[in-house]
């Protein structure tokens, strides 16, 4: 079965560019960038994405990656150490 993974393309766009490479690389992870996820401000204050339609954020953008690489292994998917 295929994650998907749903990101603001304004979302920390600089901070989460490597995270979404990374992800990007993993066979079983869709990656989509979507103008508008319908949280409102939560954007603008901490990264997040939707994750199979379950929102995961993080305070910072290293605290969040370790969620995502969390996530992910569940899903028996694995991200390379930030």
């Amino acid at each position: 079965m295929r994650t998907e993974l749903k990101f603001c393309p304004l979302n920390f766009k600089n901070e989460l560019s490597v995270l979404k490479n990374n992800v990007k690389q993993l066979p079983t992870v869709d990656v989509v960038d979507d103008k508008c996820l319908n949280y409102c401000g939560q954007c603008l204050v901490q990264p997040f994405a939707l994750i199979d339609g379950k929102n995961i954020s993080a305070d910072s953008p290293r605290q969040f990656y370790e969620k995502m690489a969390d996530y992910l292994a569940s899903k028996s998917c694995s991200l390379p150490p930030l």
